[in-house]
């Protein structure tokens, strides 16, 4: 029997003592032994029991058993229960893996770490550059269409020119061509 089921049934088995009845009505299901999706069986645990379990099932399974904001919340208010810095330990264990997580997938990255580090606008993060060629030849650099339209002061839609990346055949930007970069 895996501790976190030990655990889950040491609870049962208080709340039998003390003439409690858990259940749907107020408790929470804790799937037990094996997490949502391994395995379907559980027990009714009261809220601050079902965070206790969610973390010796994390340890037991090796992956993260729990939502991170009810056990924090949890931990933070615990007076001090048996096992606490422990507890506190595989907290940070499979939360550390999940930033690690992140910055494989790429979520939840600034500045340098984050892969469009340089190759959105200043303005807004999600923008692509764009080049803008003067009928001179010469080329300026913007961060985005937002930022291209406030500094040359276009009122007109200039996205359509840029989706075709044709050289502009009329009104204040004839003989300009847009694109993205």
């Amino acid at each position: 029997m895996l501790p976190n089921e030990v655990f889950a049934l040491a609870c049962r088995e208080r709340y039998a003592e003390d003439g409690l009845v858990v259940d749907e009505s107020n408790g929470e299901f804790a799937h037990c032994p094996l997490p949502k999706g391994l395995g379907e069986t559980g027990y009714y645990l009261l809220h601050d029991d079902h965070q206790w379990q969610g973390l010796l099932q994390s340890k037991d399974v090796g992956r993260r058993c729990y939502f991170t904001s009810n056990v924090k919340r949890w931990l933070m208010k615990a007076n001090f229960v048996t096992g606490y810095f422990d507890l506190w330990d595989i907290y940070d264990e499979f939360n550390q893996l999940s930033e690690e997580h992140k910055r494989k997938v790429g979520e939840a990255q600034i500045g340098e770490r984050n892969t469009n580090f340089g190759k959105r606008g200043r303005y807004n993060h999600l923008s692509k550059p764009i080049i803008v060629t003067k009928p001179c030849g010469g080329e300026i650099r913007y961060g985005g269409v937002a930022e291209a339209k406030r500094e040359l002061g276009a009122n007109q839609n200039i996205f359509k020119f840029i989706k075709t990346s044709k050289i502009v055949t009329r009104g204040k930007f004839k003989g300009w061509q847009f694109r993205y970069a």
